[in-house]
This record gives structure tokens, C-alpha cells and sequence, in this order.
């Protein structure tokens, strides 16, 4: 289940300024008890003792251990690791082997990386078990934010592209005579207290021979998706109910380290079956699930144009893989769940045809509104990638529905302060600016969808950075997507004032030119003139909510109609010229 990520990727300035800002304060050195934590106990710290012990093997471990000091070279970490790996040819543990390459030096400095890595033929970091450097000179202490340190937790970072739902990942950092253990999870990274190898070399093959025996669960990987039957791939399964079978893609993945790390497949209830559920893990910071409170109540309140909640368990948290270790402050304690919900849908950005989106558009408003009058629930994070197409079975089923209610907020339940939450470029100016959040944003993100596949045009990404990519330099929505909430803001109020959004209007792609007429609709509606200003503001009386859902909707399904007969009129004309 793993996509192919070079580990020998080059770390970018961008790349370490991207590592520095998400370890800030989330990064631990000298953490007393995780020697003992992880090598010390175990079922397996038995067999390295008794193999240590072993008189055959006595020869092999005094060189390994003499050899220690003498590590500097690719060549000569090669040959000590193959050495090693002698002591475990007859055990279970023979198929996992080390790969070591050396790195492009930085300044004066040699490094090589190495990887404990399964048989499977995946990519380096997609089979990688633990992974390591070796610096091969005498400083032995670096800052956290050195960038040979950076350097080393983003090749953490790369092992988690490639196993997001792994639940942590072990590392270590060889630094002239000094050993540092580290681990990596989802609330940042931390390290052991240093162990200096030149008063005990043995210590290096303890480590790596613990590091070889651990079990799937110990060295971090995640357990709850079990193997199914040879050419099944794996399954997950909550209680007695169904089994689910994942397909071996992700349908959405993270590309950072810290964070929630919602990653998702698509699965099915029967082995071979159609795939029309998903199965999503993520890490949440709240004690509670809002995404299972909120769905549970949406369903109840027969709120429309909404996924299914079909599974649901809460895995282990980060104060649970952090007990007995003891840290100089407070960490952020993520939770690990898994979340089955139904329909599959299809990307909202794969549309077939402009009057389907324009349709599934007009749903997804009806959607927003029952949410909120029903519900009592804002989504509070519309956006491309949390809004798909399903196939309507009947008139009164919904084409667009919501999907994603890590950020909802339940409305009868506010606390006194609300983080800013939403997705890189469809977040309203009012919450930019520092408002709560109204129906009136969840509206105004909805616009901006709208806007970014009417100019994008692209039909594969569903984030507004992966689009990016593919679009003009010049184009304004760039400055959308930036870490400065304010400037985005005032960007984005400028770009929908009368005049910046006819240069708005400019950029539509040719597909969508016809469309003009329908922006600056909806653009009216979102943003009204009042005082010579646009207004981003939301209106509370009953009769102007009722007024802003039921016109937005019209706008879009007029739309579809109009766009759709003359689709009808073309292909209908067409066909009697060919007949002619």
C-alpha cells in the first residue's frame, strides 16, 4: 500500500523550513526512560541476551563490537552490517535485511543512511522498518533546528508519505562515538539520552539486534489493518461486524509528519466486491470524536446530502505510546482512530460534464442547509477534497454530498474559543479575519470552489496547492494559499471587491467562460455592496437565511438547465447533420 517515494530525495531549503516549522516546539532531546522503554523487558530482550551470551557467537560480537569505533566509510558500515546480520541468518528475522547508501556530504561532513527494510519489494522508505545516519565526524551535539538534524527527522517524514498509518517510527543517529535513539509520532520527535560508544561499543549491537526482533506493533506499525488471504491485501474490522477490505491505494494521504495525518481508502464489505465504503484513520486532539458525535447526529436530525457512519474505533493515543518516558513539558495527546463511512462518492473535480458539477453543486448547498437548519451543524471546512459525486438513485437522493467532519462544529455545543480552522485556499475572509464561524462561511468556502475548478480546470487534485502547480504564476489565487492568515484575507477581500473580481472573472479557463454570468450571481449574493463595500458579514434573520440557501441553490440548478439544453440542442442538431 505504499507510493514510491525516493529515499534519496534531495532535502530542499523549503523541505527543512517545512520540517523546522512543524517540529517548533514539538521536539524533545535527553528523554530519560526510552532506552528502557523499548529494549528492555521485551520478549525479545531474552533472545539478545541468550545470543549475546552464546559462546559461537561470542567471536562475531567481540569484532562487531571492536569494529564500532572504526565506522567510517560506506564501505566499512556495509561490511559491519553484513556482518551482523550473521547472527540472525537462521531466525524469522533473516527476512528483513539493511540497505545502506552513502549520502551527498554537506560541508566537510560523509553521512550514510541506512534502513532496516522487510523483504517486500516496495520502495526504500515504504518497506522501512527503522532507519538511521551514521555522521562521521566527532561533534556530538546538534541544535534541534541544525539542519543536518532537520535533514535526518524529514527522512521520518518521508517513511510516513509511505506508511501513513503507521502509529510511529524508530530511528537512530551515529554521530562520531555518539548514539542517539529517537522516535518519531504524529505529536513530533524525541530522543534518548546519549550514549557514548566508545565506552560501550556493545551497546550499538544490542540496539540494532532489538531493533532487528521487534514485533510489527513494537517498531510502530499498525496492527488494526490485518493481512487477508494471499492476494486479498489487508482488512479491517469492527467487532463482529463485516470485515473491510482495503484496496492498495490511498484515495487522500498527508504530506507532513505532525498533525492529524488523515489518510483514507476505499474498501469493500465482500473480498472481491465493489468498493463503496471508506475507511479513514486520522489523529484528532480532542478527547471526544467530534467527526462520530456529529455524524451519529446528522443522521438522527435526517440531515440531507451527508455520509454514512457504517464503523468506527478509537486505536491508541500519543499519551499511551509515550507512558513511562518522561518529557521536560507538555506534548500534544493525539488519538488514533479509524472511521468506516458510506458512500465511496467520486471526487467532486471528476465531474463528466459542467451541468453534473452544477447540479451536484445545487445539492451540496441543500446539503449545507439542512445540516444547519436540521442539524444544528456547520462543516466549518468545505473544500474540493471533502465534497464528492454519487450516482442518484432517485429524484430525492442527493448528487453532492459532504464528507470530512474532523473540523463540524455542533452549534448547541460552543465553547468560548474556536480555533481557525478550513483548508488552504477556500477559507472565507470572515474567519481569516478572526470571526466565529456562521452558515454565511460555510457558504462563501462552497463560492470558492466553484471558483477554483471554474479557473483551474483541473479534473485529478483536490488541494488548492496541488492545483497550483498547474496554473499561471501571475494568477491571484496564489496569494490564497499562503501561512499569512491576515495578508490571505485581505487578498481575498480585495480580489472579491467589484473590481478584483473582474480579474477574477478573466482567469476562468475557456471551459468554463460561459460561466461568467453565474459568478458574478453568486458573487452578489455572497458579497452584497453596502456602503460601497462588500459585505462579509452574515445576516441572521430567518428570511435572509432562507433567502441566501434558496437562491444560491436556484443559481446553480437555472444553470445546469440552461447548459444542459443547449448540450441537448447541440448533440440532437449534430446528429441530423450527420444524417444529412
Amino acid at each position: 500500500m505504499m507510493s514510491s517515494v525516493s529515499s534519496s530525495r534531495t532535502s530542499t531549503e523549503d523541505a527543512l523550513q517545512s520540517i523546522r516549522y512543524e517540529l517548533k516546539g514539538n521536539i524533545f532531546r535527553n528523554v530519560n526512560g526510552l532506552f528502557a522503554k523499548y529494549f528492555e523487558g521485551s520478549s525479545w530482550s531474552v533472545v539478545v541476551q541468550n545470543k549475546l551470551q552464546e559462546t559461537k557467537s561470542a567471536k562475531i560480537i567481540s569484532k562487531l563490537s571492536a569494529g564500532v569505533p572504526g565506522i567510517a566509510h560506506s564501505d566499512s558500515l556495509a561490511e559491519w552490517l553484513a556482518e551482523f546480520q550473521t547472527l540472525f541468518s537462521a531466525t524469522d528475522q533473516a527476512n528483513f535485511s539493511f540497505n545502506s547508501q552513502l549520502l551527498s556530504n554537506t560541508g566537510n561532513t560523509p553521512r550514510t543512511v541506512i534502513y532496516l527494510e522487510a523483504s517486500d519489494p516496495w520502495s526504500v522508505t515504504g518497506s522501512t522498518r527503522v532507519f538511521a545516519e551514521f555522521h562521521h565526524d566527532s561533534i556530538p551535539v546538534m541544535a534541534e533546528d541544525d539542519d543536518d538534524i532537520l535533514r535526518f527527522c524529514e527522512r521520518a517524514r518521508q517513511v510516513f508519505e509511505n506508511q501513513p498509518t503507521r502509529c510511529f517510527v524508530h530511528g537512530f543517529l551515529v554521530r562520531g562515538a555518539t548514539l542517539e535513539l529517537w522516535v518519531f509520532d504524529r505529536s513530533g520527535a524525541y530522543s534518548s539520552e546519549r550514549i557514548d560508544l566508545a565506552q560501550r561499543p556493545d551497546l550499538l549491537v544490542r540496539v540494532l539486534a532489538g531493533y532487528t526482533l521487534m514485533s510489527d506493533k513494537e517498531v510502530g506499525f499498525n496492527t488494526f489493518v490485518k493481512p487477508a488471504a494471499p492476494g486479498l491485501g489487508s482488512y479491517v474490522t469492527f467487532g463482529r461486524r463485516d470485515k473491510f477490505y482495503l484496496r492498495p491505494w490511498f484515495i487522500a494521504t498527508a504530506d507532513y509528519m505532525v498533525g492529524p495525518g488523515t489518510t483514507c481508502f476505499v474498501a469493500s464489505t465482500w473480498k472481491r466486491g465493489e468498493a463503496d465504503n471508506v475507511i479513514k484513520f486520522s489523529w484528532r486532539e480532542d478527547e471526544e470524536s467530534t467527526e462520530l458525535r456529529l455524524l451519529e447526529r446528522a443522521h438522527e436530525r435526517n440531515a440531507w446530502g451527508v455520509i454514512q457512519l457504517v464503523g468506527y474505533k478509537d486505536l491508541v493515543n500519543i499519551a499511551d505510546l509515550r507512558e513511562g518516558l518522561h518529557f521536560p513539558q507538555t506534548f500534544v495527546n493525539r488519538t488514533f482512530s479509524c472511521v468506516a463511512t458510506w458512500p465511496q462518492g467520486r471526487p467532486i473535480q471528476r465531474f463528466t460534464s459542467i451541468p453534473e458539477l452544477l447540479e451536484v453543486l445545487h445539492d451540496l448547498v441543500k446539503a449545507l442547509q439542512s445540516l444547519y437548519v436540521n442539524a444544528r451543524i456547520l462543516h466549518r471546512d468545505v473544500a474540493i477534497k471533502n465534497l464528492i459525486i454519487i450516482p442518484q438513485h432517485s429524484a430525492d437522493s442527493p448528487r453532492g454530498v459532504l464528507r470530512n467532519f474532523n473540523f463540524a462544529l455542533d452549534l448547541d455545543n460552543i465553547g468560548p474559543i474556536e480555533l481557525m480552522v478550513g483548508s488552504d485556499g477556500f477559507m472565507a475572509i470572515g474567519i481569516l479575519c478572526g470571526q466565529r464561524h456562521t452558515y454565511r462561511h460555510d457558504l462563501e468556502s462552497l463560492f470558492y470552489v466553484f471558483l477554483w475548478i471554474a479557473i483551474g480546470n483541473d479534473r485529478v487534485h483536490g488541494k488548492a496547492d496541488d492545483i497550483l502547480k498547474g496554473m499561471s504564476k501571475t494568477s491571484r489565487l496564489w496569494k490564497w494559499c499562503t501561512t499569512d492568515f491576515g495578508a490571505v484575507g485581505r487578498d481575498k477581500a480585495a480580489d472579491m471587491g467589484p473590481e478584483g473580481f473582474e480579474g477574477i472573472l478573466d482567469e476562468f479557463s475557456s471551459d468554463f467562460a460561459p460561466l461568467r454570468g453565474l459568478a458574478k450571481e453568486l458573487h452578489a449574493l455572497i458579497f452584497p455592496v453596502r456602503d460601497g463595500e462588500i459585505f462579509t458579514g452574515t445576516d441572521t434573520d430567518q428570511v435572509a437565511v432562507q433567502k441566501i440557501y434558496d437562491e444560491m441553490a436556484d443559481a446553480f440548478k437555472r444553470s445546469a438547465g440552461i447548459l444542459g439544453l443547449r448540450s441537448f440542442n447541440y448533440s440532437t442538431l449534430k446528429g441530423a447533420n450527420s444524417c444529412n
